[in-house]
């Protein structure tokens, strides 16, 4: 398993079937375009952000500050009820790879 970090803290819908789907469906679109220009206009076509279906951010000081403001009945405090709980969740979910 890699022990690397994520420049950006993202969470995305990784799930295979989807990705797959959408790349078909972009791959697709793209063989249908007849005026396509050459030397990688075929990049514009379609935009390579929108394979995923979700995509959020969320830096650990966002993640933070909603923690703490959050209320006891929360669901955050209720799973995490410390902050450092809720620190290996975030970073579990949205930092590692």
């Amino acid at each position: 398993m890699s022990r690397s970090y994520k420049k950006n803290p993202c969470y995305t819908d990784g799930k295979a079937g989807t990705i797959k789907d959408s790349k078909r469906c972009a791959n697709k679109r793209t063989r249908n375009i007849e005026d396509i220009p050459n030397y990688g206009g075929y990049k514009k076509v379609s935009c390579s952000y929108h394979i995923h279906n979700y995509c959020s951010r969320w830096t650990w000081e966002d993640a933070q500050q909603e923690w703490e403001n959050a209320s006891d009945d929360n669901y955050f405090k209720r799973t995490y009820p410390n902050l450092k709980d809720f620190y290996r969740y975030w970073l579990k979910c949205y930092k590692t790879k």
